[in-house]
């Protein structure tokens, strides 16, 4: 049997998530936000956001709360390979309440989006809207099955970015305080008592 990549779930290490613009909210209703998970479609790409605050507060990663929207700053996305990213997230843009682009951040949705499981605690279903597999787990976070190997960086369940080894050894994380690293192993039997969902 060949040996499993390791992989490592990066994401915020606090909670200072931004807020959706009322507006542009009602706007994500009629188009790209699903109301029965409160997350973007699955079928939704790139996704422009516009939020009540000026910038989000902590660098790098960081999301809109109550719609499901990862943010994560074009520095560190740059220490990840521009090309890498290029291929493997769809990236939108982000506004601040006065409709202004916030140049240094973006949206990111990935072309692979992946659960990071649990051990406890878990409940899941699947949204009766858009068939979205809704998740929850406490406990050793753990990945199964292997991600496929078409691409690099992936959208996590939890608003963060999992990455492969060798993308992972790239960032430089003494630059980056306000981020939380999970190790993450690829099991051969899921410890949450469901199977393969996605």
């Amino acid at each position: 049997m060949s040996k499993k990549t390791t992989f490592y779930h990066l994401q915020s290490s606090t909670m200072a998530p931004c807020s959706i613009d009322k507006d542009a909210y009602a706007q994500a209703r009629k188009t790209w936000l699903c109301e029965g998970c409160c997350t973007p479609k699955p079928e939704q790409r790139e996704i422009d956001c516009r939020i009540q605050e000026t910038r989000p507060t902590d660098e790098p990663l960081n999301f809109v709360n109550g719609c499901g929207v990862p943010l994560v700053c074009k520095r560190f996305l740059s220490e990840l390979g521009d090309d890498v990213a290029m291929r493997d997230l769809y990236l939108g843009c982000l506004y601040g309440p006065d409709g202004q682009p916030i140049e240094d951040w973006l949206t990111f949705r990935g072309r692979r989006r992946i659960i990071v499981r649990g051990s406890r605690n878990v409940s899941y279903r699947k949204c009766s809207e858009c068939g979205r597999s809704v998740y929850f787990a406490m406990g050793k976070r753990y990945l199964y099955p292997e991600p496929p190997h078409d691409v690099s960086i992936f959208e996590s369940d939890l608003f963060g970015l999992v990455l492969p080894e060798s993308v992972f050894g790239r960032v430089r994380f003494h630059k980056w305080e306000n981020v939380t690293i999970d190790r993450l192993e690829v099991l051969d039997f899921p410890q949450d008592s469901l199977d393969d969902i996605v």
